[in-house]
């Protein structure tokens, strides 16, 4: 998959790609219909798909207060498009500029003066420029006057809910990461390097990996099953995340995983940490000993979860 900026938009490079356009934030069920459909087409009309997406979150630019809190890094976006299958990522620069371009505008010098797409793939919701005039109405119309067509792909449900990025974002605040996972196609996950902690865990005899998040959106403060992911393997394992009460000693929120193969340590390595299911909330305990028979009872849990998964 090529990577680019919108700086290096040249029409003699694109005309005729399948294009879509949008936040792709999270890359969820929803997204991932759009995108195959994309790069369907693309395959049968011999030609490239294209996804053209923003950085920042136009969110982040508009409207910083509402502190948006991301599902997917920059990176996590690259890789699960890469793996189905997109042939170009355009991460386009959003700024307060570009916040008040008028959708008419964006429409003629982007899409239609530097991709000049074949066939145009959006979601049923999709809506963009200044104010988020523009809609399906102005592409269609706009479209069929620089000769490209407009697909739109209809909401897609698991049940009877709408998969959405704020739904899942929601879920994980509240710590349903189970649910979450059945929207996104994959338990949610987090990564970061392992830094040295206070040593509690091995004092405890529970040696643990200590991790600074590579992301801001973690899951509410609790207990969970976790699969890891370093070194090319996978492994299981329990995670608190929160602030250790019992010990009360850090400021930010951390990521603390149990693996229950490991030998030796991960100190300054790059860990992934996926989130199967919540066992409990974060919780304060009398002393050290009612902490151990706690984690003892955590990782029973958490081992019916990810070996016999009994829920």
């Amino acid at each position: 998959m090529k990577v680019i900026s919108d700086r290096d938009l040249r029409r003699e490079d694109l005309e005729g790609v399948i294009l879509t356009l949008g936040n792709f934030d999270g890359v969820h069920l929803g997204h991932q219909e759009i995108l195959k459909r994309v790069v369907k087409e693309a395959l049968l009309e011999g030609t490239q798909s294209m996804v053209f997406t923003f950085k920042p979150h136009p969110l982040k630019v508009i409207a910083p207060e509402r502190r948006l809190y991301l599902i997917t890094t920059e990176e996590e976006k690259e890789e699960l498009m890469e793996a189905l299958g997109v042939d170009i990522l355009c991460f386009a620069r959003f700024t307060e500029a570009f916040a008040q371009k008028h959708p008419e505008d964006f429409v003629r010098e982007v899409i239609i003066e530097r991709i000049g797409p074949r066939r145009l793939i959006v979601g049923y919701d999709y809506s963009f420029g200044k104010g988020r005039m523009g809609g399906i109405e102005l592409l269609e119309r706009m479209g069929r006057e620089a000769g490209f067509q407009v697909e739109v792909i209809p909401p897609f449900k698991v049940g009877d809910r709408i998969v959405s990025s704020s739904l899942i974002r929601e879920l994980i605040l509240k710590g349903e990461v189970r649910e979450a996972s059945s929207y996104l196609g994959r338990p949610y996950s987090v990564r970061g390097k392992v830094v040295k902690g206070a040593g509690r865990g091995r004092f405890l005899g529970f040696p643990t990996a200590n991790l600074i998040p590579s992301k801001e959106l973690l899951p509410a403060r609790g207990v969970y099953a976790t699969l890891v992911y370093f070194n090319g393997r996978t492994h299981k394992g329990v995670a608190n995340v929160g602030y250790g009460p019992t010990f009360n000693t850090p400021s930010e929120p951390r990521i603390e995983v149990y693996i229950f193969d490991l030998r030796g340590d991960l100190y300054g390595k790059e860990i992934t940490v996926h989130f199967i299911d919540r066992i409990r909330e974060e919780r304060a305990f009398e002393s050290p000993s009612h902490l151990i028979k706690q984690i003892e009872e955590d990782i029973g849990k958490a081992k019916e979860i990810l070996y016999g998964d009994k829920g």
